[in-house]
């Protein structure tokens, strides 16, 4: 049983090396080398840049040197097999490995707090720094087992002996000997997010390759974990954390899915299941024009895809997923996911990288269960949503909406924000990206959206002929009892319409936001680089003023305050 297939054949490594289809994987590789390796020592992990997490808020200064050592390692790794006779390449790897492997933690500061030494009924910031649990499993550890894993099995017998030791004695006691001693393993174990397929498919891969005698005892284990997150989609198959999420979680399901079946002979087929092929094809539906896509809650505003793993959902249901460019792929990510980048040699169809995509011309998809909106076509790419605000990386955005063309996002959703621990804590809707004052919605008397369960869209109904939703039950308003927000489509135009049940005194101020500044080229027409958008100007005023997000760089709101007495609101974008 090979559960890396061909990839353990040198025959394989040849035709990547030689074959046109996999030429950008051998150029992507070489970048990596020469920006991570070549002429470069291992850089160190330092202590004062592991505490800032919790002195500053900052993640990012640790990180770089964290992702930097792992690009190392992949690139290290992938290139002595794709050009065995390179000395340099397999004497980095053993090196870099060898270096990992010496890591006081492979979990990141941001996540240490999952240590089951820390009181997590009541934590406190000093206990992520006090605690001597160094082998927390987080998504990043898992990940680490998972590569060494890996890697090592690919490499075999041309890493050093004492490296090849020194992999299994990690493993075993930063992975295995953790997940052994405590059921259920922290939060992700139980939950229905990335993390939950990251975790266990990592965890569940590693114990596959390493010690194989375990998995028919902890197999009920990964089970369940993955019946988790499947439960946390509905049964449209929408990834509601976002493009980049469904990369994650989806990915690294993927390839538990396949491995277990290879390990298993068969009897355990997740890709038999409809609801697995519904969120195989969420991919498709979320460009909206060139690398713009959907980037509600924690997602981009451009995307990518994985191009193995597309490949690989494209053979198990051709008629279902939609075959897309390979100029939006994406060999590699910058957290230097190393299952999903081998992958995206191994499962790479020679065949369907040179086949015509199949993208039609107008497309138009309705979400029923998660209530998103997407429409197509030549002039523009459109976006919206109904939902509540109680989401998997959750904004307040219950009716906003995406208005793409010519490549990008011209009406934004800015999507995630900065990643810090405050990012993650209850100061999150402070943020411009995650409250409703950073989304394309209205503002009620001052107020923006709530956030919970209760504030959730009602009577959404998404068709040919338009979208219509009712989001007034996102405001705790005193006197508001409905905005009918609905959009009407044309060949070149998307027309807004809200109307507004409201028997307060307060303004009512319509909100667009764009990265590109606005121009009130007259009254009553709003440019946006090659768009326009047209309202009533006597009907309401404008102000339009910028922001800074959370991520550096402005945005631009666009506020159309409704007169006295005025209750709706309509323009229109082509």
């Amino acid at each position: 049983m090979q559960l890396l297939g061909k990839a353990m054949t040198p025959e394989f490594w040849k035709e990547v090396r030689e074959k046109d289809c996999w030429r950008r994987f051998r150029e992507d590789l070489f970048d990596l080398w020469n920006k991570y390796c070549e002429n470069r020592p291992i850089e160190a992990l330092r202590y004062s840049d592991y505490k800032l997490f919790w002195v500053t808020g900052d993640r990012k200064i640790y990180e770089e040197t964290y992702f930097a050592r792992r690009h190392a390692l992949n690139c290290s790794c992938l290139l002595a097999l794709i050009y065995p006779e390179e000395e340099k390449y397999i004497t980095r790897a053993n090196d870099q490995i060898f270096a990992i492997c010496d890591e006081y933690t492979w979990c990141l500061p941001a996540h240490q707090r999952l240590g089951h030494e820390i009181d997590r009924e009541n934590p406190k910031l000093e206990d992520s720094l006090n605690t001597v649990d160094e082998t927390v499993i987080d998504l990043f550890a898992s990940e680490t087992g998972f590569a060494l894993a890996e890697l090592g099995t690919l490499l075999g017998d041309r890493l050093e002996p004492l490296v090849r030791n020194r992999i299994a004695a990690e493993i075993d006691r930063r992975i295995v000997k953790p997940f052994l001693t405590y059921e259920p393993y922290s939060g992700w174990e139980t939950g229905k997010s990335n993390w939950t397929a990251v975790c266990m498919g990592s965890v569940a891969g590693t114990i596959m390759h390493m010690r194989p005698e375990l998995v028919e005892e902890l197999q009920p284990r990964f089970d369940r974990a993955m019946e988790g997150y499947l439960s946390g989609f509905n049964d449209d198959g929408i990834c509601l954390e976002g493009v980049g999420y469904w990369n994650y979680g989806f990915g690294f399901f993927a390839v538990y899915a396949d491995m277990i079946r290879t390990f298993t002979n068969g009897k355990n087929d997740y890709f038999k299941r409809e609801k697995v092929k519904a969120i195989a094809t969420f991919i498709q539906k979320i460009f909206l024009s060139g690398k713009a896509c959907v980037s509600f809650a924690d997602g981009a505003r451009e995307g990518s895809f994985a191009i193995g793993l597309h490949h690989y959902l494209k053979r198990e249901y051709p008629d279902a997923v939609t075959l897309l460019d390979p100029q939006l792929s994406k060999n590699y990510d910058n957290c230097a996911r190393c299952c999903t980048h081998i992958r995206s040699a191994l499962w790479l169809d020679e065949a369907l990288y040179e086949a015509e995509t199949g993208a039609a011309d107008d497309e138009i998809y309705y979400a029923q269960d998660s209530e998103w909106y997407i429409r197509k076509n030549a002039a523009y790419g459109f976006a919206a949503k109904g939902g509540c605000n109680a989401e998997l990386h959750n904004h307040n955005d219950v009716g906003t909406f995406i208005f793409a063309k010519n490549g990008r996002q011209i009406i934004t959703d800015l999507g995630s924000g900065a990643y810090t621990r405050q990012y993650f804590s209850s100061e999150r809707y402070t943020f411009l990206e995650t409250s409703s004052r950073g989304h394309n919605v209205p503002i009620i008397d001052g107020q923006y959206q709530e956030n919970g369960p209760e504030a959730a869209a009602a009577a959404t109904v998404g068709d040919e002929a338009g979208f219509v939703t009712d989001i007034a039950g996102a405001y705790d308003c005193a006197g508001l009892e409905s905005i009918r927000r609905s959009f009407a489509f044309a060949a070149e135009t998307v027309t807004l319409h809200d109307e507004f049940v409201y028997t307060g005194k307060g303004s009512i101020v319509e909100r667009l936001i764009s990265v590109e500044e606005p121009k009130e080229a007259e009254k009553g027409i709003i440019r946006i680089a090659e768009v326009e958008i047209r309202y009533d100007p006597a009907r309401c005023t404008l102000e339009i003023h910028s922001e800074p997000t959370s991520k550096g760089g402005d945005c631009w709101m666009m506020d159309f305050t409704l007169a006295d007495g005025v209750r709706s609101f309509a323009c229109e974008i082509r």
